[in-house]
């Protein structure tokens, strides 16, 4: 008797308030994540929800995400995030790879946080292996919610946002269930669309390599010049002690990112 496949692994990633947790609620058809107040988050955080459907043909499990909401960060954010990008990277190799990237905004228009995040996420930790798709909340008063996409479509790929596919939707049903029909709706072009991304094979995820490139990206683009951790040892320490690394990768990898004494 063959064992059932792996579900396909999605990362949702987007900037704070843009509908995550509600997307996932949306995709599970029950709610599963509440909205964070982002008190106590940190960058790269992860949650992870596997989602089963009663008829088996689309078991997926959704990595929800804490994406950036400032253009910097301190040395203290950076180790930080440093250690969630590991956890992130670390337990997505454990599920046996990447299937996409689920890239949530707001209808309007695009924002220096917005492009951030789609770096961080895509560029960055993906190192654009990782099909991205768009999906643009907040379209429950449209009156076609997909001619978003038509209006909006050149000024996206402008700003460098060039997605493989997208869903323009909503999340909410509404005060009295006014929005409901729109509700599954979009419901059921988020899950064809999982459909579609997750029979594609995975993309394999190699641990050191991507967090090398992460460490490294992520110094560069958000850590200012006159804030970047010089200390090594306190670099060490977070890699060995946080990440759980054994010391001579650590040092490896130290050594490939460039850190100054």
């Amino acid at each position: 008797m063959s064992s059932q496949p792996r579900p396909p692994n999605f990362i949702i990633f987007g900037e704070m308030g843009v509908g995550k947790s509600s997307l996932v609620n949306l995709i599970a058809g029950d709610q599963l994540a509440a909205s964070s107040s982002g008190a106590q988050s940190c960058t790269l955080e992860s949650t992870e929800y596997p989602v089963t459907f009663s008829d088996s043909q689309l078991n997926v499990n959704l990595f929800d995400t804490v994406g950036l909401d400032s253009p910097t960060m301190n040395n203290a954010g950076y180790l930080d995030a440093l250690v969630k990008a590991h956890e992130l990277i670390v337990s997505l190799k454990n599920r046996g790879g990447v299937h996409g990237l689920l890239f949530c905004i707001k209808a309007g228009r695009v924002s220096n946080t917005i492009q951030q995040n789609y770096r961080l996420f895509f560029e960055f930790l993906c190192q654009e292996q990782v099909p991205l798709a768009l999906v643009v909340t907040n379209l429950e008063n449209e009156e076609n919610m997909d001619n978003w996409w038509t209006m909006n479509k050149a000024h996206i790929e402008n700003s460098g946002i060039v997605p493989v596919t997208h869903v323009c939707i909503t999340t909410i049903k509404g005060y009295q269930n006014a929005y409901e029909a729109r509700y599954f709706e979009s419901r059921k072009k988020v899950l064809n669309m999982l459909k579609e991304l997750g029979n594609r094979d995975a993309c394999s995820v190699d641990v050191s390599s991507w967090f090398a490139r992460m460490c490294k990206r992520l110094r560069e683009f958000l850590v200012p010049t006159k804030g970047l951790v010089r200390s090594r040892q306190k670099m060490l320490q977070t890699l060995t002690k946080r990440c759980k690394l054994r010391k001579e990768d650590a040092v490896q990898l130290l050594q490939k990112i460039h850190v100054d004494e």
